[in-house]
This record gives C-alpha cells, sequence and structure tokens, in this order.
C-alpha cells in the first residue's frame, strides 16, 4: 500500500509539472523554456505589460482551439474578468530596493 501510494503521489506532482509547463507555453508571452526562477516573467515596459495583458486575454478566447489537451472552460457563459486595484502613492527607494505603497 506504500508503494501505491508513492506512485500515485508521483503521478500528482507530474501532472502538476507538466500542466505548468503548459499554461506557461500557453500565457506566458515570448516563453522560451527557460526561467529566471521558476516563479517569474520579467517585464521590463508599460507597452510589455499591455502586449502580454492582451495576449492572455487572446489566448483565453482562443483556448479551445490552440489547447491539445483537455484545456478549456466549463461554461461560456461569462467572460474573463481583470481586476485591477489602484493606489494612491508609491515611493521607491533605489537605495535599499525599499517600496512603499499608499
Amino acid at each position: 500500500q506504500l508503494v501505491f501510494f508513492g506512485l500515485s503521489n508521483q503521478l500528482v506532482v507530474s501532472f502538476k509539472e507538466e500542466n505548468t509547463v503548459a499554461f506557461k507555453h500557453l500565457f506566458l508571452k515570448g516563453y522560451s523554456g527557460t526561467d529566471e526562477d521558476d516563479y517569474s516573467c520579467s517585464i521590463y515596459t508599460q507597452q510589455d505589460a499591455y502586449d502580454s495583458i492582451f495576449y492572455v486575454i487572446n489566448q483565453y478566447r482562443h483556448l479551445k482551439n490552440i489547447s491539445l489537451g483537455t484545456l478549456g472552460y466549463e461554461h461560456e457563459e461569462s467572460g474573463l474578468k481583470i481586476c485591477k486595484q489602484q493606489y494612491k502613492r508609491g515611493t521607491m527607494l533605489p537605495s535599499n530596493d525599499t517600496l512603499n505603497i499608499d
């Protein structure tokens, strides 16, 4: 039973890792397969940020047509929701990499 549990757990881990790579290729514009680390993707200009957001939206809209696997949305009733938060003030101190947001 211990071996069965270990094999079952390994399948879950493999599924998660493989899906993470698939989603990165589907939704990160210009993703090359190599990360700076496992959790980041760098964007350097406002235009790059806008282009990346519109790329994700477009890829999501065409997900059923472009994915090879069983990726898709369950219901087509509502569209993609984008949440935006705005802050009054933000300051950054380059000397010690401190970011203060009001």
